[in-house]
């Protein structure tokens, strides 16, 4: 297999991505979404985003999977943030003010009363008031306690956000760069299974056929020979004729080999199922238009 970067002509086969590499590649994938080549310094045009792309073509795709796994070990390294923790602290904080600023208003209702009920010559009334106003200052200074509380939260919170973005900002090229190339090499798959659907190997045409001319049959018949093309690569698996090899004592292979066996099952029940008829023995409800 060739392409335009110059690579050497490969086995597309060799392309193909493992049930571990996927794996790999899909964790990544989230775990880098944020970062753009706009971000790098002379943004997405510049110097840096030219050269992440011109490696992401030319790399041997063996040594695409090496950056990847990489980047998964780098991405260990982050400074740990909680987004549900920080949410819930806001939100406690942001309660906790609310609550504060209800038994404020209260103070100065109570005291404006009281003092009226002063003037008034109204002792008790005013006894019993300023027994609330002490009443809801002392829940106003616990409150203030635990408002402090609370804002230290988010400040410790707030800390580990900002190191991860000084983190982030400090490995931005290694992670732009394991993105391109994770999605280099998804492509480079999407291709090989472009090749093995116009030339199938003698095990795929066994087991599904020549790859169907329907667009939507086609999508089907390259899910299944991707399943396969996985477990042939999970297992080392170099039988030209038998698609899965031979049954292994092993219980992962076996139970692995057993669900790639459904996913056949169903690729070539879905492939070969014929399109289902308009039933024309059924009475047809037209909506009501209005018409004569």
């Amino acid at each position: 297999m060739s392409d335009l970067a110059g690579r050497p002509t490969i086995s597309p086969l060799g392309d193909i991505v493992s049930t571990t590499q996927i794996a790999e590649i899909v964790r990544l994938l989230d775990a880098v979404r944020q970062p753009s080549l706009r971000d790098l310094p002379g943004g997405e045009h510049g110097p840096a985003a030219q050269q992440l792309r011109r490696q992401s073509r030319s790399m041997p795709t063996s040594a695409l999977h090496a950056s990847v796994h990489q980047a998964l070990q780098l991405l260990g390294t982050r400074p740990p943030v909680d987004p549900q923790a920080y949410g819930s602290s806001r939100r406690r904080l942001g309660t906790l003010m609310s609550q504060r600023a209800v038994e404020e208003d209260w103070i100065e209702r109570l005291q404006a009363r009281s003092t009226r009920s002063g003037r008034l010559g109204d002792t008790e009334g005013r006894k019993a008031l300023d027994a609330d106003i002490q009443l809801r200052k002392q829940r106003r200074r616990r409150l203030m306690s635990l408002e402090r509380h609370a804002e230290r939260i988010v400040e410790d919170h707030d800390r580990h956000h900002q190191a991860l973005r000084d983190w982030q900002i400090d490995h931005l090229q290694q992670l732009l760069q394991a993105r391109l190339h994770a999605q280099a090499v998804l492509d480079r798959q999407e291709r090989a299974l472009d090749e093995v659907a116009a030339t199938p190997p003698p095990y795929l045409l066994a087991e599904l056929g020549a790859s169907p001319p329907s667009p939507e049959a086609r999508q089907t018949w390259r899910q299944g020979a991707l399943a396969i093309l996985r477990f042939r690569k999970d297992y080392g698996i170099q039988d030209p004729d038998q698609a899965l090899g031979h049954p292994s004592v092993d219980t992962p292979h076996r139970l692995h080999r057993s669900q790639v066996e459904v996913l056949i099952d169903q690729t070539r029940q879905l492939i070969h199922q014929p399109p289902q008829p308009f039933p024309l023995g059924e009475p047809f409800d037209a909506p009501d238009l209005g018409l004569p």
